[in-house]
């Protein structure tokens, strides 16, 4: 019998015990019999339902399921929403555990990984700074050209972007997710790149210091392609490694709308 202490061991192995993490088991036994498992990158409402609705027994989360980093619920009681998801995932009995500090700190980085690879291109990758990437000379990119990439490969309709499209791209940084603005300007500041895609940034930030850039001449550009797109594709490495160390499991992807949409 597969648990759920067992598949969890799988996920934390590569890294070992963290000594402070938001990667705890948020419903559910250790003990419990796992069956079929689902990865996603959000523990949507919609998502839950589905998950139960085919018979999942262990969903593997890459972000929080009640709203804030820390999963902290005492300020949402008496929520209507938040109470109807909980007697959902109570009712259910589902377990879920959020992976987001374990699989960042995967030797490389499980997410990035993940993404070079939706991507297509791990060959672009610096090994030992794999967020640092270099096309070959023979091809010939810009902004505008990149985030016409992106939008195919993630699936995205639109992204913001600062800077000139026309600008040619020799080298990019890749930096999925929210890392801050400090992180991005660093990045900017001290990597000979010319685009750096990230996931989200605070508006005054980031986005403010790439204008004064440009404005000043520089050659910088910046894609925001939102923070769902620019990791979900990194969990499947998550998909890949529970299939490998238990090939008698069902493991299942499941990806989900954007909660925004631009119109």
């Amino acid at each position: 019998m597969i648990t759920v202490q067992m598949v969890l061991d799988c996920l934390i192995e590569p890294v070992g015990q963290l000594n402070k993490t938001v990667d705890t088991l948020k419903s559910g036994r250790e003990d419990a019999e796992v069956r079929k498992v689902a990865v996603v990158f959000m523990t949507t409402y919609g998502v839950i339902k589905q998950a139960v609705e085919s018979g999942v027994d262990l969903i593997i989360t890459h972000e929080p399921t009640y709203y804030n980093h820390m999963d902290e619920v005492e300020w949402l009681s008496g929520n209507p929403v938040y109470e109807k998801k909980r007697a959902l995932i109570e009712e259910s009995g589902i377990a879920i555990f959020r992976l987001h500090d374990y699989v960042h700190s995967y030797k490389p980085d499980g997410i990035l990984v993940g993404m070079l690879k939706q991507l297509e291109w791990e060959a672009y990758a610096n090994p030992a700074q794999m967020n640092l990437l270099t096309p070959p000379s023979s091809e010939q990119h810009t902004v505008g050209t990149i985030a016409t990439h992106l939008k195919n490969k993630l699936g995205i309709a639109s992204m913001l972007v600062a800077g000139d499209l026309d600008l040619p791209v020799k080298r990019m940084g890749l930096m999925p997710g929210a890392s801050g603005g400090r992180a991005h300007i660093k990045f900017l500041g001290t990597k000979e790149i010319d685009l750096l895609i990230v996931g989200e940034t605070n508006e005054w930030e980031t986005n403010e210091y790439v204008r004064d850039a440009a404005d000043m001449g520089f050659a910088k550009a910046l894609i925001v392609t939102g923070h769902q797109k620019s990791e979900e594709a990194g969990m499947r490495t998550v998909v890949e490694r529970v299939r490998n160390a238990f090939p008698e499991l069902q493991v299942a992807f499941i990806e989900s709308s954007l909660a925004v949409q631009r119109i």
